[in-house]
């Protein structure tokens, strides 16, 4: 039971972290910047569209009791955290990446969380 609902809460942090992907996205688009430079120049937003989407995928596998639901939803986490480190090592402003490193981690610590509870 407490696995289901930490999925509930990875899916739910997977998709409330895309939608703020796909906000960015939309925003770049809408003045005039075309689909492909917003996801790859620099490649931070096709990160970020990618670890929350494995988030949220992972989150919903392991409400169903799927069995990579853990494996996936880690990934996705991981890559989360990785995007805050390359931003901060390519040395944008600290306010740019300093959401992305502590929803990350959080997401690696309820990561871990679900991968260390047996499945019902």
């Amino acid at each position: 039971m407490v696995r289901r609902v930490a999925g509930l809460v990875m899916l739910g942090l997977g998709l409330w972290l895309g939608w703020g992907a796909l906000e960015a996205i939309m925003a770049f688009t809408s003045r005039g910047g075309d689909l492909a430079s917003a996801l790859f120049e620099p490649p931070t937003g096709i990160i970020r569209v990618i670890s929350t989407a494995l988030m949220s995928i992972g989150g919903l596998m392991v409400i169903l009791s799927s069995r990579m639901g853990a494996t996936v939803a880690t990934v996705g986490s991981v890559f989360f955290a990785i995007l805050g480190g390359l931003m901060a090592a390519s040395g944008a402003d600290s306010g740019l990446w300093m959401d992305e490193v502590i929803f990350g981690l959080a997401a690696i610590a309820l990561s871990v969380l679900i991968l260390t509870l047996r499945r019902a």
